[in-house]
C-alpha cells in the first residue's frame, strides 16, 4: 500500500464538545490519501473513548493513547508515527475546510516544496469578536515563491512584521494553516517545545523548519478554521500567561539570532512584542470587567506588563505612529503608561 500523501496529527485533550465535527472535517477532505493519527493526550472526559469509536468508522484513523504532557509533545508523538510524505496539524477544537489538503497538496508536488502556507479563518469568540463570526485572513494575494535564499525573508515575515504592515505577523505563525514535508522535519530532528514553558510552540516549530528548506510556497486561500473558543490552552485567560510570553520571546530570539542579525531581526520581533502586550493588557482589562476586579488590582497587572523590561524595550525607539491607527493609539498608551486610556479603548471596543 502507497504511504498517504498527508498525515494529519491531531491533538486531543478535553475537547469531547468539538471533536466530533474536528474529525469529520478531516475524514471528508477531497484528498483522500490521506492518514489521521489522533493522539489523545491523557483526556479526562470522554475524549479517549470517543476517538477509539471514531476510528472504527474509518481505517484511515490511528489513535494514540499516552499520560498528558501538552499538545507540543502531543504533536510530536504523531509526527514518530506518521507515514505521509508531508504532514499537518489540526487542534482538536478547530476543523477545516474541505479542499485544504488537495490544495496545499496540489501545490506542493507542483513545485517540489518542502512547505507549503495558507491562510486562516477565525471563528468568533475572542476578546472583542462576536460568537459565529468568521474573518478570513490571507497572506498571499497570489502564489508565491521563496527558495532557499529567501529563507531569510520568510522567516522574519513569521516572527513579526514592518510597523506599517496591517498585521503582528506577516506571514503568521500557526502551523495548522500549513503542510510541512516530512523528511524534512526527520531529518533535522525538528521538534515541538512545550507550551508550557513557552507561549507559542508553533512559532519555534516554524522557524527551525524554514531554516532547512529548499522551497517554500504561499498561497491565496483560508482554509483553517481557527476557532477562538474560550476553554483553550492558547485562548483563555492565564494568570501566567504573561511570565510565558517572556519566556517564549527569549526562546525565540535565541532560535533566531544565529540564522541573522540583531539589525535584521530587532524592528520585526519589536513588533510581536507590542502586539503581545496589546492582546495581554486587552485580557487582563476584559477579565477585570467580567469578574468585577479593583481598578488598583488591574492596575498593578497593567504596570507588571507596560513597565517590564522586555515591553519598554521594545518600545522605546519603536515607531509606533507608522502602526495602523488602532494599534498605534494602543502603543501609545503602553508606551507612556496610561493605563486609564488603555482600559477606555479596551472596553470601548468590547461594547
Amino acid at each position: 500500500m502507497a504511504a498517504p500523501k498527508v498525515s494529519v496529527i491531531v491533538p486531543v485533550y478535553n475537547t469531547e464538545k468539538y471533536l466530533e465535527q474536528c474529525i469529520g472535517s478531516i475524514t471528508s477532505q477531497t484528498l483522500r490519501e490521506i492518514e489521521i493519527i489522533i493522539v489523545d493526550d491523557g483526556s479526562r472526559d470522554e475524549c479517549a473513548a470517543l476517538c477509539d469509536s471514531l476510528a472504527k468508522n474509518d481505517d484511515r484513523i490511528r489513535v494514540i493513547h499516552k499520560q498528558n504532557a501538552g499538545p507540543g509533545f502531543a504533536r510530536n508523538t504523531g509526527i514518530e508515527a506518521a507515514n505521509g510524505e508531508y504532514i499537518g496539524f489540526v487542534d482538536s477544537d478547530d476543523y477545516i475546510k474541505p479542499d485544504m489538503y488537495n490544495e496545499l497538496y496540489k501545490v506542493a508536488l507542483k513545485n517540489d516544496a518542502d512547505l507549503v502556507i495558507s491562510g486562516i479563518c477565525f471563528v468568533g469568540g475572542n476578546t472583542f469578536g462576536k460568537s459565529g463570526e468568521i474573518d478570513e485572513k490571507h497572506y498571499f494575494d497570489n502564489e508565491t515563491l521563496f527558495e532557499k535564499e529567501d529563507a531569510k525573508r520568510l522567516l522574519l515575515g513569521v516572527v513579526g512584521a514592518l510597523p506599517q504592515e496591517p498585521d503582528d505577523s506577516r506571514y503568521g505563525v500557526s502551523t495548522c494553516k500549513n503542510i510541512f514535508k516530512h523528511s524534512v522535519i526527520t531529518d533535522k530532528k525538528i521538534n515541538f517545545l512545550s507550551e508550557r514553558k513557552v507561549m507559542s510552540e508553533d512559532a519555534i516549530f516554524m522557524i527551525d523548519f524554514i531554516k532547512h528548506i529548499d522551497k517554500a510556497v504561499g498561497i491565496w486561500g483560508a482554509f483553517y478554521c481557527y476557532r477562538r473558543n474560550d476553554e483553550s490552552f492558547s485562548k483563555s485567560y492565564r494568570s501566567d500567561r504573561f511570565s510565558l510570553v517572556q519566556s517564549f520571546i527569549k526562546e525565540l530570539e535565541n532560535h533566531i539570532k544565529d540564522v541573522c542579525e540583531f539589525e535584521e531581526y530587532s524592528i520585526y520581533l519589536n513588533r510581536l512584542i507590542q502586539g503581545y502586550g496589546r492582546i495581554l493588557c486587552s485580557q487582563e482589562i476584559v477579565y477585570a470587567r467580567e469578574k468585577s476586579i479593583k481598578y488598583s488590582s488591574l492596575l498593578k497587572r497593567l504596570k507588571m506588563i507596560c513597565e517590564s523590561e522586555m515591553l519598554s524595550v521594545a518600545l522605546k525607539d519603536y515607531p509606533w505612529y507608522r502602526l495602523p491607527k488602532k494599534q498605534a493609539a494602543f502603543a501609545f498608551a503602553m508606551k507612556y503608561k496610561l493605563y486609564y486610556l488603555q482600559k477606555l479603548m479596551v472596553l470601548f471596543r468590547a461594547r
